[in-house]
């Protein structure tokens, strides 16, 4: 049974090698309807989404700044 799920796993990941990693238009994509499932996210362009809330108007977000915060890590946690 060990041998079984293991070669299932390496199979898994394997597989998952030769794709591309997901977009920072997906990621954000993800996360933003995950939170509020009720909000609907488009991408009108790579770097732009759409996002429609109920009762508001739609927001255009800008994916770079959000993606290189991210990115920075945890750097500037602890400046005073």
């Amino acid at each position: 049974m060990k041998t079984g799920g293991l070669l299932l796993a390496s199979l898994a990941l394997l597989a998952a090698c030769g794709q591309s990693p997901p977009s920072w238009d997906v990621l954000l994509s993800g996360k933003i309807t995950g939170q509020y499932p009720n909000y609907t996210v488009t991408v009108p362009a790579p770097g732009q989404l759409t996002v429609e809330r109920p009762g508001m108007p739609p927001k255009n977000v800008e994916v770079a700044p959000i993606s290189q915060h991210c990115l920075r890590g945890a750097k500037n946690l602890f400046t005073i």
